[in-house]
C-alpha cells in the first residue's frame, strides 16, 4: 500500500489535483457550514424557549425573533470563518441582504412547517422547530453556497 499511493500521485494529472483540491475545501467548508448551522440552532432554540417559557411571548413571535438572532450569527461566523477567502473583497453588505433573503425564504418554511406541526398535529413546537430548521437548513445550504457566497463547486 506505501508503495501505491505514491505512484498514484504521480499518475494524477494537474486537473484529478485540482479536482481534489476542490473537494477538499468542499468538505471543509460542509463541515464549518453546518457546524455553525449547529450553533444557531443552539442559539435559537434557546431564544425560542426563553422567551417562549419565560416572557410569555407567543411562540410563532418568540420564533421570528430567534431566527433573527442566529440569522445574523450564523452570516457574520460564516463571513469570517465558514467562507472566509471566498468573503475577501468586501461587498459584506450586498452578501448580508443575499444570505438574509436566503433565509426569510428559509423562515417561512419554518414557521409554515412549525405551525403547521404544532396546530395540525399537536408535535410540541419545540421538536416541531428543530424539523422545521432541518429542512430550511438544506435549502439554504445549497442556495447560500451558490447564491450568496458565489462558490461553483
Amino acid at each position: 500500500m506505501i508503495i501505491i499511493v505514491p505512484n498514484i500521485k504521480k499518475l494524477m494529472t494537474t486537473d484529478d489535483r485540482k479536482f481534489a483540491e476542490r473537494f477538499s475545501l468542499f468538505v471543509k467548508q460542509t463541515f464549518k457550514y453546518y457546524l455553525v448551522g449547529a450553533s444557531g440552532v443552539g442559539i435559537d432554540l434557546g431564544i425560542l424557549y426563553f422567551l417562549t417559557e419565560f416572557v410569555g411571548i407567543w411562540y410563532l413571535l418568540s420564533r421570528c425573533i430567534a431566527i433573527g438572532v442566529a440569522l445574523t450569527s450564523n452570516f457574520i461566523l460564516h463571513r469570517f470563518w465558514t467562507y472566509r477567502k471566498e468573503s475577501e473583497g468586501g461587498k459584506t453588505l450586498e452578501k448580508y441582504a443575499k444570505y438574509a433573503i436566503v433565509c426569510l425564504i428559509g423562515t417561512v418554511i419554518q414557521l409554515g412547517l412549525t405551525y403547521g406541526l404544532v396546530e395540525s398535529f399537536a408535535v410540541y413546537y419545540i421538536h416541531a422547530a428543530i424539523f422545521s430548521i432541518a429542512i430550511a437548513a438544506s435549502f439554504s445550504y445549497y442556495v447560500n453556497r451558490k447564491w450568496t457566497f458565489g462558490i461553483k463547486f
